[in-house]
């Protein structure tokens, strides 16, 4: 009898033991998936920011009629921020974190006030440009609604005095 009472009372500790070690186990894994993920996703960003200032400082550098292109993939959904204010010109990108908004900056050489917002996960390829054409206006759009669709960004920068006429 004794014995038996004994091992009733270890099975029960058993099965509380393991329900309670699931329910541990399940809260534990999933602030590290979400910490994960924001890391990853920022990642994402901060390489996005530096490839798009790296190409708008080196058409800048080149000088008109110069165009360079690069590809990035987001994980998230994102918006890219061309900020030229307080002597501070960068390329700021906007995330969506599972806590809050976070925002990365890469700094420019060159940069103006524009802004694409709303943009969904994906592969994108940023075109920079520094028309030889002088009606092409400064700034960020996608050329053609097909574009965004095919997730292409075109940026087009035109300096004071660069060689219009």
């Amino acid at each position: 009898m004794r014995g038996q009472s004994a091992v009733e009372y270890l099975l029960i500790f058993s099965a509380v033991l393991v329900i309670f070690a699931t329910v541990t186990f399940g809260q534990m894994i999933n602030p590290a998936q979400e910490a994960g993920r924001d890391a990853l996703y920022l990642s994402q960003a901060r390489s996005a920011a530096d490839a798009i200032a790296g190409a708008m400082d080196s058409v800048y550098a080149n000088g008109q009629g110069a165009v360079k292109s690069v590809g990035f993939t987001m994980n998230c959904g994102w918006g890219l921020y061309l900020e030229n204010a307080g002597g501070e010109e960068n390329v700021r990108i906007n995330i969506e974190t599972s806590e809050r908004v976070e925002n990365v900056r890469g700094s420019l050489r060159y940069g103006f006030n524009d802004s694409l917002q709303n943009l969904s996960a994906g592969t994108y390829t940023v075109i920079v440009e520094w028309p030889e054409n002088v009606q092409i206006n400064e700034g960020i759009t996608p050329d053609a609604p097909a574009d965004i669709e095919n997730n292409k960004i075109y940026i087009y920068i035109k300096p004071f005095g660069g060689g219009q006429q």
